[in-house]
């Protein structure tokens, strides 16, 4: 409880007034005021509503425009999900509600399903039976109540996956640490427009959740240019969804594939941190088996989403604002945020930062920022030598600095925002988006996927969240990796011990330019990850 302790003394005796509620009203004044940067740019501007974009059109097609979706997507997402429809926004729910402190009802994209779930009860249908009925059975499965606590026992976005590209490991499911010595996890969440995807498309009784049936449908000729390992992006703006063979198809919402990332960390149990954080009452899992209950808050999200206009997907990234400080080349600083008269004092201590670190205090990590730990300590018995303790807090730094016209849009939602909502204390970090859009053909390999000159492009700028790319922030962004995931092959899976416990690992050596390459998965890697039969 270090941390939260010296976030209460802070919070009391710093010379800093704390910004009274502002009326509804008053905060309509707020919004008119506030520059949209949002408009003329042929796109949906960001507004308090829970509306999902649907096309990522030409005149949008800069990095405000980018950033601009983003955020609609953020918000359309985190409204407060129907308890009856998973996946869709509770209609009943007013914008005054929007980021309530202290609710934990399920937002839209925590009712969407885990990628674990999906891939570990599929349907496996004989192709006898008829489209329409299988089609039904997994409308029938998505809208199966959800349990009312959040499961939790993943390490990393990856889970036990490791990527190995061009010989710089991207993630190899280690962990993150908070400063109160508690570890961060994470859940995989697929919308219905995929999981419809993944489970309609059958093979001799095999979906796309087994072995078989991702090599059935990635070796599809299709028709017409459609067809083959080619995730759904929404019958709109001209563009028609398809099944393996190139079917025409109409998936779930219509909305196009959205995967969500998140990751959690624990707050302190007597809810003193609850009014700047998207909570969640969450079954803890650790990686020795040892289950408990926790109010747990939301520290980051990766939003993931394919459209039309945007087949490479748009791959935009949000933090809360406490997570970590600025790098400032070797010279750690508190980020310069957008302006927001809705927040409670700015908060200098941060979750993954111990400005007050010494080697005597962190005999791990030596305070040097984002370290990647080595093999985990067993929970008993003697220590190997250079095993790191999962309790071993870490220091963590961003790298790259928020963009400017990112916190522009950013302050433009926040102006938007009740004044006592939780959101308030989240940013848009960044944004990538394909400036020369590059339809997938069906038969395509990793080797040839097209990057459709994703913007920004790595090597003028590296898009990353310090809580799911911590260890790998100035190495690659997203397409660097997701533009050779392939679908899952069962010669990439092998049986290790993970800190004395036995676990499932799956390692990929991914090469672009390798000639040997493997079908492609369009860009996710879930199914390599997730694959287990």
């Amino acid at each position: 409880m270090k941390l939260f302790s010296r976030l209460l003394a802070y919070l009391v005796v710093a010379c800093v007034v704390t910004v009274v509620g502002l009326s509804s009203a008053t905060q309509s004044v707020m919004a008119a005021q506030t520059t949209n940067p949002c408009k003329g740019l042929g796109i949906q501007s960001v507004s308090l509503t829970p509306v999902m974009p649907t096309a990522f059109s030409s005149l949008a097609h800069s990095q405000v425009g980018a950033n601009c979706l983003a955020w609609q997507e953020f918000i359309d997402l985190n409204w407060q999900a129907d308890a009856k429809k998973p996946g869709f926004a509770d209609p009943n729910v007013p914008s005054s509600a929007f980021g309530e402190p202290d609710n934990v009802n399920p937002t839209v994209w925590e009712s969407y399903l885990e990628a674990t779930d999906v891939f570990r009860s599929a349907m496996l249908k004989s192709d006898l039976i008829g489209r329409n009925s299988i089609k039904s059975t997994a409308q029938t499965t998505w809208l199966r109540p959800r349990p009312p606590l959040k499961a939790l026992s993943r390490l990393s976005k990856l889970g036990d996956t490791s990527i190995q590209l061009s010989s710089v490991t991207q993630a190899d499911g280690g962990w993150l640490t908070a400063q109160t010595g508690d570890l961060v996890f994470y859940e995989v969440k697929l919308n219905q427009d995929e999981y419809e995807f993944i489970t309609t498309n059958v093979f001799n009784g095999n979906d796309l959740t087994t072995f078989a049936g991702q090599a059935a449908c990635a070796s599809q000729p299709g028709m017409k240019g459609r067809g083959g390992f080619n995730l759904p992006a929404g019958n709109n703006a001209g563009n028609y969804d398809s099944d393996c063979q190139g079917n025409n198809v109409t998936y779930g919402q219509d909305i196009g594939s959205i995967e969500v990332k998140a990751s959690w960390v624990v707050l302190p149990a007597d809810g003193s941190l609850n009014y700047r954080y998207k909570i969640s009452q969450a079954e803890i899992n650790d990686p020795f088996g040892n289950k408990t209950n926790a109010t747990v808050g939301l520290s980051g999200l990766h939003i993931i989403h394919k459209l039309p206009g945007a087949p490479q997907f748009i791959w935009a990234t949000f933090e809360q604002i406490d997570n970590s400080p600025d790098d400032n080349n070797g010279h750690p600083g508190p980020p310069v945020l957008p302006h927001n008269t809705n927040q409670k004092q700015q908060n200098t201590v941060f979750s993954f930062f111990d400005t007050e670190c010494t080697t005597s205090t962190d005999p791990v990590y030596k305070c040097i920022p984002n370290t990647q730990p080595g093999p985990p300590c067993p929970a008993n018995g003697p220590e190997p030598a250079g095993c790191t303790p999962y309790s071993a807090p870490m220091q963590v730094t961003r790298m790259t600095p928020v963009q400017n016209d990112a916190n522009k849009v950013t302050e433009y939602a926040w102006s938007l925002m009740p004044n006592n909502s939780v959101f308030n204390y989240y940013r848009l970090i960044d944004v990538q988006w394909p400036n020369a859009p590059s339809p997938v053909a069906p038969g395509t390999t990793t080797n040839n996927m097209p990057a459709g000159d994703i913007t920004p492009n790595p090597i003028t700028r590296f898009v990353a969240n310090t809580t799911m790319e911590t260890f790998v922030q100035n190495k690659q962004s997203c397409m660097s990796c997701h533009q050779v995931a392939p679908i899952a092959q069962a010669q990439q899976q092998s049986n290790a011990l993970r800190g004395g416990v036995p676990t499932r690992k799956v390692k990929l050596s991914l090469n672009p330019k390798a000639v040997n390459s493997l079908p492609a998965s369009d860009y996710s890697f879930i199914f390599a990850a997730e694959t287990i039969k």
